[in-house]
């Protein structure tokens, strides 16, 4: 699976119908934040030994995703293919959320996610 888009690389550059494939999904677990406890008046809340409390958010999931950015197709199917990669520092490397429940695997939620990208238009699925 890949896409097609229209963006603007952080240098500037205006690319048309770029083509952009996703090498890597994967989900990844990452502990919650260690906070003092406080009180409703937001005081730090002691304990025995007057020393402060703490307390661990609950831990989330997300979904690790990275883009290849080329030029088209034959670039990236191009035996010396990474001599023809694209940086893009706005649409290489992603985080989103993802839930315990949810049925899609994780490249499946990673394109849905980059189709949203707020930095890509003219959005197209490639059909491989």
């Amino acid at each position: 699976m890949a896409i097609t888009a229209n963006m603007t690389t952080h240098d500037g550059i205006a690319l048309t119908n770029a083509y952009c494939y996703i090498p890597t999904a994967y989900v990844k677990k990452f502990d919650g934040e260690w906070s003092q406890k406080t009180d409703s008046d937001g005081n730090v809340i002691k304990d025995e030994n007057n020393n402060s409390t703490w307390e661990q958010a609950d831990a989330t999931w997300k979904v690790i995703y990275d883009v290849l950015i080329y030029a088209d197709a034959d670039k990236r199917a191009d035996r010396q293919e990474k001599t023809y990669r694209i940086k893009n520092n706005h649409v290489d490397h992603f985080k989103v959320a993802y839930s315990l429940d949810a049925t899609d695997n994780p490249f499946k939620l990673a394109y849905a996610d980059l189709k949203t990208n707020s930095q890509l238009s003219n959005v197209k699925d490639v059909i491989e």
